[in-house]
């Protein structure tokens, strides 16, 4: 079993702690004798994060990257913190690491939490029932490409299936 250490959230002039075990304590004040361990609040997305008191002002911080920030060194000063085992509510230091938005977003693909293909993809402009219709229509190559705002190489690509080969291969 893992020993609890606590750090100080260096933002927050010694008012908090946090664990490395993702759990964050307020520490006593004026009002308060005790410590105190804060309620941990879920995004829709599923990260976790808390309220802490910030220069007068309660703002939320995502546990993950308080944990990261106090326990885990960033000599290349990478600027997200990504979940190894994908599980976004595990802020424990054995579950993170710091990466680049590259290695992360490749991270998630490898893993199976997010797929590169299609309307899955980031970049995707298009869903898949328009490339049906793109793939399938007899306009013109520039007509299709105001129609659904998307460049005529890409028209190009999708109808020679260069691109959305899982989609075009079954029409």
């Amino acid at each position: 079993m893992t020993k609890e250490v606590w750090k100080e959230v260096s933002v927050c002039n010694g008012k908090y702690k946090i664990s490395n075990l993702g759990r964050v304590k307020s520490m006593p004040n004026r009002t308060r004798k005790g410590e105190r361990i804060l309620k941990l609040n879920k995004y829709k997305n599923g990260y976790l994060n808390v309220d802490l008191c910030y220069e007068g002002i309660v703002k939320k911080f995502l546990v993950h990257r308080l944990v990261a920030i106090a326990f885990i060194p960033n000599p290349k000063d990478k600027p997200q913190v990504n979940h190894i085992n994908g599980v976004k509510d595990n802020n424990s230091l054995n579950n993170l690491e710091w990466n680049t938005r590259s290695e992360n977003q490749l991270h998630s693909i490898r893993t199976g939490l997010r797929s590169a293909k299609g309307a899955n993809n980031s970049q995707s402009k298009l869903k898949e029932h328009e490339v049906k219709d793109v793939f399938n229509s007899n306009l013109e190559y520039k007509k299709l490409s105001l129609l659904y705002k998307i460049s005529i190489p890409t028209i190009y690509d999708i109808k020679s299936k260069r691109t959305w080969s899982h989609i075009t291969n079954l029409l």
